[in-house]
């Protein structure tokens, strides 16, 4: 069945869905993000609250659920796609995507609520563009910095802030006594050439890490798949002959995350992600700082204050581009100092991270309370 016709069904379906399923909808433009909403779905669903999944993915693992509790619909078409969030009827709409309202998921009138729930812990000021978090009501928010940006953001704009945490943390922390971990080095950048390993340093860390004779794990955010495409095959292309260099294309970053030894990033949340569930330290590059607010530069006070600024200090080391020749030396520290570093990730969590441990069910009771 083709993509319009299938689309212009599966709205039909959803419109003879029973009102108690529309109270909590959920969207994934892939199945990527599907992964971050997983758990969540799979709390609420055992709490036996009624939702409906949204994807525009084919190959969304959701849309193989059978459960009496959750309706599936699958919009391949990018059409259909506009047309049913511009009329959508639904009381919740919980999202993990930026520039809602922008012209790919535009607002309906008949939605109540729209819901932001954060998939990384960079900067909604800094790292997005300058109105992508505008026309979301609800944010659920995983730090105490995140809630001070918010509120800097909207003052006075109405906008509801619910204190989470930071769910996939306990997810990766969960997982940890399953997976073995291995000697591998993971590379994780951010994605895009403005700021990320592939426009400064790659090529020059990679070929340090074969000299050393590290397994290497390239793993490219989901999104260079499609923005840096022509990077990573020269990567890829330029690096296959070393048998230990692998690159990791999963949808669901779990697995690599825990299998490995070190994880080397600039400015991803994939650093922070890895610190805080295995309490280990990563190394991040000094590049510089991504921005894609054009009304931000670089060198601004504002980026001083965002997460992904501060945090990098206090959850591993940041080295400078051109000593990564000092890379063997910080990782006997790591190991050597494992300790130091657990118990300094540890406070920061404490410190900053709302409902450390528990968030998970703080976000699954905050979206019962919401469609009560």
């Amino acid at each position: 069945m083709n993509s319009f016709f299938r689309s212009f069904l599966e709205i039909r379906k959803f419109n003879q869905i029973d009102s108690r399923y529309k109270k909590i909808v959920f969207f994934s433009e892939n199945n990527s993000y599907s992964y971050f909403f997983k758990n969540i779905v799979d709390g609420l669903i055992e709490k036996n609250i009624k939702l409906t999944f949204v994807t525009a993915d084919k190959k969304d693992f959701f849309l193989n659920y059978n459960n009496q509790n959750i309706k599936t619909i699958l919009i391949p078409n990018f059409l259909f796609l506009q047309f049913f969030f511009s009329n959508l009827k639904c009381e919740n709409l919980i999202l993990t995507m930026p520039d809602l309202g922008s012209g790919i998921i535009n607002k309906s009138p008949f939605c109540k609520k729209y819901i932001y729930i954060f998939h990384s812990l960079i900067s909604i000021t800094v790292a997005y563009k300058e109105k992508s978090f505008d026309n979301y009501d609800v944010f659920f928010s995983p730090s105490v910095v995140h809630t001070e940006e918010i509120k800097k953001k909207f003052d006075g704009m109405g906008k509801e802030i619910i204190k989470i945490g930071y769910p996939k943390i306990e997810e990766l922390k969960n997982k940890i006594s399953y997976i073995k971990e291995t000697s591998n080095i993971l590379i994780a950048p951010t994605w895009g050439s403005d700021s990320s390993l592939y426009s400064e340093v790659l090529l020059d860390l990679i070929n340090y890490l074969i000299k050393k004779d590290f397994t290497i794990i390239f793993r490219p955010h989901p999104m260079s798949f499609k923005k840096d495409k022509k990077k990573i095959e020269e990567i890829v292309s330029k690096f296959k002959w070393y048998e230990k260099f692998k690159l990791n294309s999963d949808n669901n970053n779990n697995n690599v995350f825990l299998e490995a030894r070190i994880l080397i990033t600039d400015w991803s949340g994939a650093g922070m992600e890895f610190s805080m569930s295995k309490e280990k330290p990563s190394l991040f590059i000094d590049t510089k700082q991504r921005i894609r607010n054009n009304s931000v530069k670089q060198g601004d006070k504002i980026l001083e204050t965002t997460f992904e600024y501060f945090s990098r200090d206090e959850l591993g080391i940041i080295l400078n581009k051109e000593n990564i020749i000092n890379i063997e030396n910080i990782i006997k520290d790591f190991e050597r100092n494992a300790k130091v570093y657990e118990n300094k990730i540890r406070n920061f969590k404490n410190k900053y991270l709302y409902n450390n441990g528990k968030s998970l069910e703080k976000t699954i009771l905050s979206l019962m309370s919401l469609s009560d």
